[in-house]
């Protein structure tokens, strides 16, 4: 019973770790992604529907 335990464990870590990883990958991309849009200077275009309304509608409350 305690092997088992130790190795629900371990692989418990094993899998916050690596998506630790890959959260910090994901973040230097966007870093390096807004620094890229920065040097274009497109910083100032603004999408044509803020995403929070994209997203934030549900089918039902557009229905209505």
């Amino acid at each position: 019973m305690s092997d088992h335990i130790w190795e629900t464990f371990d692989s418990l870590f094993k899998t916050v770790r690596r998506q630790g990883r890959r959260v910090e990958e994901l973040e230097t991309r966007i870093a390096d992604l807004e620094r890229r849009l920065h040097e274009r200077g497109l910083e100032g275009v603004k999408q044509s529907k803020p995403v929070e309304q994209v997203f934030g509608e549900m089918p039902a409350e557009r229905a209505a």
